[in-house]
């Protein structure tokens, strides 16, 4: 399958407390960075209609994280 090319890929995890599930919260109060020896950026709006962060897990997988901005 030559040309194929992965756009997206989006996990949809449900909540009962969408606020309380935001990830970056998370990744701070829990320690996560240096807990999992990962590394992570705090959040950031990005200008094609996306606010995202990353964490670098230990054997060098990039997660980005985000939500679609672009109609807010």
């Amino acid at each position: 399958m030559n040309g194929l090319e992965t756009v997206e890929i989006k996990a949809f995890v449900p909540a009962r407390d969408f606020e309380l599930s935001k990830w970056w919260r998370h990744v701070e109060a829990m320690g996560v960075a240096s807990r999992y020896s990962v590394k992570a950026e705090p959040p950031e709006d990005r200008p094609w209609g996306l606010r995202d962060f990353i964490l670098i897990d230990p054997s060098g997988v990039l997660w980005r994280i985000g939500e679609d901005i672009s109609e807010s």
